[in-house]
Order: structure tokens, then C-alpha cells, then sequence
């Protein structure tokens, strides 16, 4: 992704250190499909790290999304509404 007069570069403190990332405000819809359901778009920032190899998302995010975590470990979820009984498998890479 190249910058743009909205994006900025930023330097970030993770557990690692400090990181620089890329930063876009507002600029990706995002939203969750299954094969029998899906989520509303939300309109969200991007962070770009030149670290990551898969996409993280925030607490908010899932939040927005509707998603309900029933087991990290397992990585069992549902969307919020649908019953406690119906829990998705998280994809594969």
C-alpha cells in the first residue's frame, strides 16, 4: 500500500519494541461471510506493519462485527443473536 495525503507513517510500541507502521484512517469495509451468514460492513483504519502475516483486528472490531468468541482455544464463535448452540470453526490460513 503507498501513502496517501490521509495516511501517515507511525512508529508503534509493541511488545517487540517499537515498530514502524503505516497508517490509513476510515479506508477499508470490512465484514464477515459464512457459508449460511454474514455480518454488516464496517468502515474501519488500516494498520499496515511490514512484520505481519496475517490480519489482526481489534476488540472493537469484533465487536462491530458482531462476533462472539465462545472458545479462543478451540476457535469456536458465533455471531451475537444467533443461539449459544451454533458455533462456527474459525478458517484455516
Amino acid at each position: 500500500m503507498a501513502l496517501t495525503s490521509e495516511s501517515k507513517e507511525l512508529v508503534v510500541d509493541t511488545a517487540g519494541g517499537p515498530l514502524r507502521v503505516w497508517f490509513y484512517p476510515r479506508i477499508a469495509l470490512v465484514k464477515v461471510i459464512t457459508s449460511d451468514a454474514e455480518s454488516g460492513e464496517v468502515l474501519t483504519d488500516l494498520l499496515v506493519s511490514p512484520l505481519a502475516d496475517e490480519p489482526l483486528i481489534s476488540d472493537m472490531l469484533v465487536e462491530e462485527l458482531e462476533i462472539v468468541v465462545e472458545s479462543f482455544g478451540r476457535g469456536l464463535w458465533r455471531f451475537r443473536g444467533e443461539a449459544p448452540g451454533k458455533l462456527r470453526p474459525s478458517e484455516r490460513r
